[in-house]
């Protein structure tokens, strides 16, 4: 093949391929095979923009690495193929590889100049990289950067005071407040002067965004070593107080009572790059910032390793790309002696159940409870996961430990448990102890529309408190208008009440909001039949047939398809 259509191939392929890492895929998504570069420059960039798209970035850069490498491929395509690597590269924390072609994208971008000064950093040549942060652009994201990274470089080469002094300004930009008094907090604490630095943590906690997980922990630690243990935990409870659902409080909790806080080093200038590092890929890690978060938390991990919640905070966002596999290899580098140990233990048990390996999460699951029974949590994630695989007798089990373990401490937040539960004993046709658990998880949450909407499905099916029933879905149909499975609920107490006319309108819209389901496509083919709609009914029951009902289900259908609903 010519160079010349070769190039005009490449660009071709560079027009269709997804930009650096952008794309979808799901979890349910094979793995490709183990591949090995080819000799053809074409096919090696096609397979490695096929890994791109699907998330396999150690395809993904063998390949295009091969391409990079080779002497037929295109020059004037060649710095966007640069720059797509060093982007997977710095990604996927191969700070070495990424290095190599930062240097050669260097004047034009931000993320490569980082990655060559924090080598600096790793190497402990602070001045080189302060000379090489002193180039980053101050405007866009380098107006955030910047300032922060260079502020630590001037506390190693110039000293704290110099520090404090070239941070100063920030105070004054708007929304940047709080990050300024936790640097500023962070400056005092690596100088030893423990008032100041309580006294800016403190600030730093009254920010817009209150306080946040890792500013806890520092500001807990600072008290702990002055013996200040009580005022420690009530800086955890302020956090609790603002995320009572934070899988994170008991890992803190933890770290204060086994006296690993009191441990912890003195603050160096490593740590305050890398806090400024995790702050900048904490907030970058929204959708379309996500692959600059990622870079920011890797780049983390390579200036201070020993980061527990950096790695998770790596593994969280490779989840919301669902990249979970890659994740869980995250996780598991968290020494299991650790008290993050323990959240990253039940996030990895979660991402095998996506990735279809539920055997794997239950026995994580299972092996943590044999750990800890005392633990609500997993108990409550073992039950989730038994449930959404039908395993509704295990699952009916676990939750009633999880509530024998609440004991008379029940909260409103705990609806979802009883709610759990009664879905279950449900589904095992034990309707009698199902009901009064769905009317103490609407006790406790009182116009809850899912409760609303299954204990009035519920009460429909078994024919009893009809009019209440609707009077329930309506309201959570009011409140969920684009739930299908809540509008469908509606539509059927209408039929249910002999509204056929106007239950169709509901399930017609029901049948638009989820129209793979089998159930809610044979509900709208009853009313159609009773409303006289004989043709269309068949129509919708030969869909819902072709939907992989279930056995029971899937038998009705077939009588309704031969007889109509005269056999009723």
């Amino acid at each position: 093949m010519s160079v010349f259509s070769l190039k005009n191939l490449l660009i071709c392929a560079t027009i269709c391929a997804p930009a650096l890492i952008t794309g979808c895929t799901t979890a349910s998504e094979p793995q490709m095979p183990p591949l090995k570069p080819g000799e053809s420059s074409l096919s090696n960039y096609l397979v490695g923009q096929y890994a791109v798209r699907h998330r396999d970035m150690e395809n993904a850069a063998d390949f295009l690495s091969t391409v990079h490498e080779s002497k037929d491929f295109p020059t004037e395509l060649d710095d966007n193929l640069k720059r797509q690597l060093f982007a997977i590269y710095a990604s996927e924390g191969r700070f070495e590889q990424a290095a190599k072609i930062a240097g050669e994208i260097n004047n034009e971008n931000l993320m490569a100049k980082l990655v060559l000064a924090m080598e600096d950093v790793v190497a402990g040549d602070m001045a080189a990289a302060r000379t090489k942060v002193d180039d980053i652009p101050g405007s866009g994201l380098g107006a955030y950067v910047k300032p922060l990274i260079q502020t630590w470089l001037i506390a190693a080469t110039d000293g704290v005071d110099a520090a404090l002094k070239a941070i100063a300004p920030m105070q004054k930009e708007k929304g940047l407040e709080a990050l300024y008094h936790l640097h500023t907090g962070l400056l005092y604490d690596f100088k030893g002067d423990v008032g100041n630095a309580e006294k800016h943590y403190k600030l730093a906690a009254q920010g817009e965004n209150g306080m946040s997980l890792r500013l806890a922990e520092l500001y807990a630690a600072l008290l702990v070593k002055q013996n200040r243990v009580n005022d420690a935990q009530a800086v955890y409870g302020q956090y609790f107080l603002a995320h009572p659902d934070s899988l994170y409080i008991q890992a803190l909790l933890d770290e204060l009572n086994s006296g690993m806080l009191a441990k912890t080093p003195a603050i160096t200038v490593k740590d305050g790059l890398a806090e400024a590092l995790f702050g900048l890929a904490s907030s970058l890690r929204s959708h379309s910032t996500r692959q600059v978060g990622l870079i920011m938390g890797h780049m983390t991990l390579h200036v201070k390793p020993k980061f527990p919640i950096a790695r998770i905070l790596v593994a969280e966002i490779l989840e919301s790309d669902r990249r979970f596999a890659d994740a869980n290899k995250i996780y598991a580098t968290i020494d299991k002696k650790n008290p993050f140990s323990w959240s990253a233990r039940l996030r990895m048990a979660l991402n095998l159940d996506d990735l279809g390996d539920q055997d794997g999460a239950i026995a994580i699951l299972e092996e943590m409870v044999a750990q800890h029974p005392d633990r609500l949590e997993v108990l409550v994630t073992l039950g989730d996961v038994l449930r959404h695989h039908e395993k509704f007798e295990k699952a009916e089990k676990i939750y009633g430990q999880a509530i024998d373990l609440i004991g008379q401490e029940v909260a409103a937040h705990h609806w979802n448990l009883f709610y759990s539960r009664a879905i279950s004993l449900e589904r095992l046709k034990r309707w009698d102890e199902a009901e009064p658990l769905f009317l103490k998880a609407l006790e406790l949450e009182p116009n809850q529309p899912f409760v609303l909407n299954y204990l009035g499905y519920s009460w429909i099916e078994n024919g009893r408190h009809l009019e209440r029933a609707q009077a329930m879905i309506e309201e959570a149909v009011a409140q969920r208008p684009r739930d299908g499975y809540i509008v469908d609920s509606l539509g059927w107490v209408l039929y249910r009440l002999g509204q056929y006319e106007k239950s169709v309108p509901h399930l017609e819209r029901a049948v638009e909001l989820q129209p793979s389901d089998p159930v809610i496509n044979d509900h709208l083919g009853d009313a159609y039949w009773k409303v006289g709609r004989n043709r269309e009914a068949r129509f919708q029951w030969y869909r819902a047939k072709s939907l992989n009902p279930t056995p029971d289900v899937l038998e009705t259908i077939e009588q309704k398809i031969a007889n109509g609903l005269e056999t009723e």
